[in-house]
């Protein structure tokens, strides 16, 4: 078991995924029966209880291998990615409150490129992705991972405008969706698309419910089709904002 060669991009079957301890039994079950190690994210205190156990709000993987974190990231969480053979880097920023106080690691690495909010984002994430050499794009949303589904190095969906023109202006395949109210995420109008899927291999995506309860699901799917990945619902209901399903290994 290795770290991923490109970050949230598996080549193969991910044996390894990072996920919120949030995540619900019955979905929790068939994920575990599709990845022998699942690591589960703790609250994080200081962020809105929604989004506290959201991994996607406390770390970002910037290059193989490495993580980038919030400096008060569960220690249990750091051991067992540090077990998992990641090098961890702590940031100076603590995610608290609302936004943009709460994204300083809410960053979309596609490939060789970085979608984010530099104006907010940790200067420990800006400099391993220039240490990486990532082509950094500012966008004004701070959700960038959160609003972006990531299914290749070449190909993403997401709600939001600016990250499509962005994505789209690094050659970058982008299907414009709009915003999915039917993703459910308590105390929030909706969540994203971004933070309610995940790869589980090169052809698989997992999505944390059903992808037809989506206001968007048949786009969707043929933008999946078109590269050739297969949706894996975790569930038959509403679909769930967990803060994205990280993949972290692959054999």
């Amino acid at each position: 078991m290795k770290p991923l060669n490109s970050p949230y991009i598996p080549d193969k079957k991910v044996t390894a995924m990072l996920v919120s301890h949030n995540m619900p039994e019955e979905m929790m079950s068939l994920l575990e029966g599709l990845i022998p190690v699942l690591i589960r994210t703790m609250d994080l205190e200081g962020l809105p209880d929604p989004v506290k156990s959201h991994p996607d709000m406390q770390l970002v993987i910037p290059a193989e291998g490495v993580v980038v974190h919030a400096p008060n990231l569960h220690p249990q969480v750091a051991e067992l990615l540090k077990d998992l053979g990641y090098i961890l880097v702590s940031g100076k920023k603590t995610p608290a409150g609302s936004y943009p106080g709460d994204i300083p690691y809410n960053v979309a690495v596609v490939g060789d490129h970085a979608f984010l909010n530099t104006r907010f984002a940790d200067e420990a994430v800006l400099q391993w992705l220039k240490k990486t050499g990532k082509t950094i794009s500012h966008v004004n949303q701070g959700y960038t991972k959160c609003s972006v589904c990531i299914l290749n190095k070449e190909a993403v969906i997401t709600s939001d405008l600016g990250i499509y023109r962005a994505a789209r202006g690094k050659n970058i395949d982008a299907l414009l969706i709009p915003p999915q109210r039917s993703i459910f995420i308590p105390g929030y109008d909706y969540g994203f698309i971004g933070g309610s899927t995940g790869l589980i291999s090169s052809n698989k995506m997992a999505f944390s419910g059903n992808l037809n309860t989506l206001d968007s699901w048949d786009p969707i799917l043929l933008f999946l089709q078109k590269y050739g990945i297969m949706p894996v619902m975790l569930g038959t209901g509403t679909v769930l904002d967990l803060g994205s399903l990280i993949p972290l290994c692959t054999v």
